[in-house]
């Protein structure tokens, strides 16, 4: 998303926010700036932020939700022009604001909701509307009030009222969608729009066309809101009617719909579409049909708006392989308590055009919204959604956030302050908690306390709050156990095998499971007897997609109906490997390894692991249908069986596409830690809660120096900020010359009181490239 700074600096009227400060805020509340760019456009100049943020925040992809989220994140004391016939009551003039001090309070709050009628011509809102140079207040009291009426109107907010001001006559709802006709307006002139709206939307990316189109781009921009305006003379001749009854329908099999005089696209049953009289006049939040667009021969527009599921927007998006500005807005959650704002702006937006609607607004009753609520599902699910409350408490909010500023704990005013900064509801508050009305746009990811927690930090900033630190001196030691497993672990890592962990829960395949009593699904409804079948669909799926062998282990427990009717937990270590070997040596040729030089790698793990009493193969008949029934055998330790190594079954290698020469092993890793001995001594040390430096180094070397004496001298010259340096990468084949190879090393920087820079990491590295090249055969690869 594209946003101008001065834009954005003139909206909350704060002058003095920087380009740095802007950035680094947002960084911090998690979004990304992609880019930064300079336009000049009619003699301006501005800053453009290209600024990315997760899917699931649909509300800030619009620069009313943007702004709404800086000045949570700078907890300023400004709001945005929002309704626009009732922002001014933030940004009031000052000759006005005295005389509102003089009404009481419930006066005040009357004559505000009395003015957010359009059919309403109070002197308040005609005051409001005229008067175009507001002035910032210097009375931080006065902004403080005007606030709290503004913060007001919106917790009173109700979802049913919304409605009024938008449904008209001559619609008709449906489960797919609910349109909206809005009004049509008197004979207008249409020409180039005003300079400021062609600004920004030039800014912004958008081609001004007219002033009819121009204002709904903008009011996209703007709220994230998508209005359609149609050329009403032109819509009723080609629907050959004045009677326009929109319909929402599914496509009929292989319809063309014209999106310009010289293409069409092909629609079918899984698309959905707006009509009259069974004509297809656009595609829902899409695009609307080319013959019926404002252009300069227009007298006429109608205002059409539709409540889509954007579920069902986003699929056709996918069928059509088609996306617009309007669909990539439609295909977000549509928060209805922004809808009024949105047409208000939008009707403030051509009043200051001289561009005059219709004024009829029919009143929705109370019956027909509760029809609506009963009889469509997709306002049945706006509603109940928009109902949801979640309890929170202050308790377990400061449990979970700590220190607040490295001393105090949040207090329950800054909680709620921050959560209806965000445009959170609040309700049912007492001193020990309360609960917490969602936006429609953010009922996506936020469904939990912990999520609103999450809210809170990220608006105050996670740098607010200091770190739980781990401050234990004390020697620990590693069990048995847990010695011999990272053993197990760094030995086939080592290998280049990769560790795999699958679920214990499997489908039902034999009798000698244990099965589940009450399982959610079928396919997990036993605990698994072995290891080596999820290993093996792991390896036929990377088979399949990569065509290469996939060699994996995993440690894991499994679990045995013993012949008594008892159950036993058992923990093991199993792998797959085999067929092209890739990362025995490096500079190797691929080549398939036999069954002995498998049989190897199993009696190499043995002789590191140094058990008490010698290990002894013996060749068995009798084995699982995955192993191969004359190239298997069993691993024992004195009289205790320690487990099975063995080719892959045949059939099973056939089944699965798999190549033949392919071993198996499955090894009791419980009786091999009851043959080994000693435990760790580990010193615990507290961790740094600043971000790692990652930095790779490349050198070309002569082959008498050792990969080994190269990380010493790096290890020694970049203390104390160096952490760890591994050696990951090996070449030696052309254009290397001959006697000489390349080294490629991971170094890892990381400090315990700061945030590194790329400057301060450089000044470490460039010092011991310079050595290395001084005193060795060595040269630096860039």
């Amino acid at each position: 998303m594209y946003i101008s700074l001065k834009w954005i600096q003139e909206i909350i009227g704060v002058q003095k926010l920087t380009l740095n400060r802007l950035v680094n805020r947002l960084t911090l509340a998690g979004f990304e700036i992609e880019s930064i760019t300079t336009k000049n456009y009619f003699e301006s100049f501005d800053i453009i932020l290209d600024i990315s943020f997760t899917a699931n925040r649909a509300d800030v992809s619009n620069i009313k939700g943007l702004i709404t989220e800086i000045i949570a994140l700078f907890k300023a004391n400004f709001f945005l022009e929002i309704p626009s016939n009732i922002g001014p009551l933030i940004l009031l003039d000052s000759q006005i604001s005295r005389g509102m001090l003089n009404l009481d309070l419930d006066s005040y709050l009357k004559q505000i909701k009395n003015d957010i009628d359009p059919g309403n011509s109070t002197t308040l809102g005609r005051n409001l509307l005229k008067s175009r140079s507001y002035k910032i207040l210097n009375n931080y009291k006065l902004w403080q009030y005007n606030y709290s009426l503004w913060e007001w109107y919106l917790q009173k907010k109700s979802f049913s009222k919304i409605l009024k001001n938008l449904t008209l006559h001559k619609v008709i709802d449906s489960n797919e969608g609910i349109t909206l006709c809005n009004i049509t307006s008197k004979k207008i002139e249409i020409k180039s729009s005003p300079y400021w709206i062609k600004k920004r939307l030039l800014l912004m990316g958008f081609n001004p066309v007219n002033n009819i189109i121009d204002t709904l781009n903008y009011l996209l921009v703007e709220t994230g809101q998508v209005f359609f305006a149609y050329d009403l003379e032109s819509l009723e001749d080609l629907m050959l009617t004045k009677n326009l009854v929109f319909i929402t329908k599914w496509a009929t099999e292989e319809s063309f719909f014209p999106i310009s005089e010289s293409k069409k696209i092909l629609l079918n049953s899984n698309i959905l579409t707006l009509t009259i009289n069974n004509k297809i006049i656009s595609l829902p939040g899409f695009i609307q049909n080319y013959k019926t667009t404002v252009n300069k021969n227009t007298s006429s527009v109608l205002l059409q708006y539709g409540i889509y599921d954007a579920k069902k927007i986003k699929k056709s998006s996918k069928l059509l392989n088609l996306r617009t500005d309007y669909s990539i807005k439609s295909e977000k959650q549509t928060d209805l308590n922004l809808l009024e704002q949105a047409y208000l702006r939008l009707m403030h937006l051509f009043w200051t055009q001289k561009i005059k609607f219709e004024s009829e607004i029919p009143i929705v009753n109370k019956n027909s919204l509760k029809h609506l609520e009963n009889h469509f599902s997709l306002i049945s699910n706006y509603i109940k959604q928009s109902e949801r409350k979640i309890k929170i408490s202050y308790k377990n909010i400061r449990q979970l956030t700590g220190p607040y500023n490295n001393s105090n704990a949040l207090n329950k005013f800054q909680i709620v302050r921050n959560l209806k900064l965000l445009n959170f509801k609040i309700d049912l508050q007492t001193d020990q908690s309360c609960y917490v009305l969602i936006p429609l746009a953010r009922k996506v990811d936020i469904e939990r306390e912990v999520d609103i927690v999450e809210e809170i930090i990220r608006v105050i900033g996670f740098n607010k709050f200091k770190p739980l630190r781990l401050n234990n001196n004390k020697f620990g030691y590693l069990n048995k156990n847990e010695k011999l497993k990272r053993r197990l672990r760094s030995y086939f890592l080592n290998l280049g095998f990769n560790e795999s962990i699958h679920s214990i829960l499997i489908k039902k395949d034999s009798k000698n499971e244990i099965s589940l009593k009450n399982p959610l699904f079928n396919d997990s409804s036993v605990l698994r007897l072995s290891l080596i079948n999820g290993l093996i669909e792991k390896v036929k799926f990377n088979q399949k997609n990569v065509g290469e062998i996939f060699e994996t282990f995993e440690l894991g427990r499994v679990y045995k109906l013993l012949s008594d009717g008892k159950k036993k937990e058992i923990e093991v270590i199993s792998g797959i490997f085999g067929g092209q070997i890739f990362h025995s040596t490096w500079g190797s040729e691929k080549s398939s390894i036999n069954w002995f030089e498998a049989k190897g790698i199993i009696e190499t793990l043995i002789e590191k692991l140094n058990l008490q009493l010698p290990i002894y193969w013996n060749p068995t008949n009798i084995c699982e249908t995955s192993f191969h029934p004359n190239l298997t055998t069993d691993l024992f330790i004195g009289n205790q069986k320690l487990g099975t190594f063995g080719q892959i079954h045949p059939t099973l290698a056939l089944k699965n596409n798999i190549q033949k020469k392919v071993y198996l092993f499955e090894i009791n890793t419980e009786i091999v830690n009851r043959f080994s001995h000693s435990k760790n001594l580990i010193n615990y040390i507290p961790y740094s809660s600043y971000p790692i430096s990652y930095i790779d180094l490349s050198f070309i070397i002569n082959k008498s120096i050792f990969s080994y004496e190269i990380e010493k001298i790096i290890y020694l010259l970049a203390q104390p900020l160096l952490k760890s340096i591994s050696l990951f990468d090996y070449y030696s084949k052309k254009p290397i010359k001959e006697g000489y190879c390349s080294l490629s090393f991971k170094l890892t920087f990381q400090s315990e009181s700061r945030t590194l820079s790329n400057d301060e990491v450089l000044g470490i590295i460039n010092p011991i490239i310079l050595y290395l090249e001084k005193h060795y055969d060595i040269k630096f690869q860039e």
